[in-house]
């Protein structure tokens, strides 16, 4: 199954025959201006792209021109989200029966004093207990914050505004991804360490680089961009302070740009 991401429209689907790569390569084979695919880190699809990027150049040869640019690959951000979640979620459980059975062991203990019976042996399992209780919930909670941290490296701006590079994205993966240790997220730090993960981010600094502005125009309208995609999903308070910055920005872009809102519209719509 083949979807365009921004219209959502459903352009190819077919039951098999199989996922390999040559299968692949038949599936994009119609699609001949298509630059990118996002898709998991299976290895049919990538070798269709290989495959395609082939067939793309002998194509050209025969026809005695040069090859357009390659096909690329990026991985979808939805599965690596998908699995944090998966993985943290039954971390969190782990958490809540341990709590459970550290608040049972107290009332163990509140019985046996109740009762007259010597409490000191059930006392420290109890006590043993809210310490592992303990550990986990911190466990859990370095765990929340390294998702947030990876979350926010995904996307295309940083929490005050301006667009990541790879480099201070990656950065911030592998600085997150150190907190996820065990065997349980293997596969997560496998998905954050592997380059595709951010091939959104270069091919929004290439297409920025073609885009023929000034480049401090390119800058302003850069930013305005982000501001507006801010202010769409502002609540309450926030939404003033972002429609001002927006505001701010759009009539900054008007001064630098010369041909006005014609520009203006088709950078705010890239």
């Amino acid at each position: 199954m083949a979807v365009e991401p921004m219209s959502l429209a459903w352009v190819a689907g077919q039951r098999g025959p199989d996922r390999r790569g040559a299968s692949w390569r038949e599936v994009m084979e119609p699609w001949p201006s298509l630059e990118h695919v996002i898709a998991d880190g299976g290895t049919g699809l990538e070798n269709g792209v290989k495959l395609a990027n082939e067939r793309r150049r002998v194509q050209a040869q025969d026809r005695g021109g040069e090859p357009g640019p390659a096909l690329t690959m990026g991985l979808d951000v939805f599965h690596s989200q998908r699995e944090m979640e998966r993985v943290w979620q039954r971390q969190w459980k782990q958490v809540e029966r341990q709590l459970a059975e550290a608040s049972e062991a107290d009332t163990k203990v509140a019985q046996y004093k109740r009762r007259g019976r010597e409490a000191r042996g059930v006392a420290g399992r109890a006590g043993r207990a809210w310490w592992k209780a303990e550990r986990l919930f911190d466990e859990a909670v370095h765990v929340a914050e390294a998702v947030r941290q990876i979350e926010t490296a995904l996307v295309w701006c940083d929490a005050d505004g301006p667009l990541l590079s790879r480099g201070a994205a990656q950065q911030q993966l592998d600085k997150a991804s150190e907190k996820l240790s065990g065997s349980q997220w293997s596969q997560v730090r496998r998905w954050l360490q592997d380059e595709r993960s951010l091939r959104h981010v270069d091919r929004l600094e290439k297409q920025r680089a073609e885009g023929g502005a000034e480049p401090q125009l390119r800058e302003a309208l850069t930013r305005l961009w982000v501001l507006s995609e801010r202010l769409k999903h502002a609540q309450d308070e926030e939404v003033g302070r972002w429609g001002a910055l927006v505001a701010m920005d759009q009539v900054l872009c008007g001064r630098l740009c010369p041909s006005g809102r014609r520009s203006l519209g088709r950078w705010m719509s890239c």
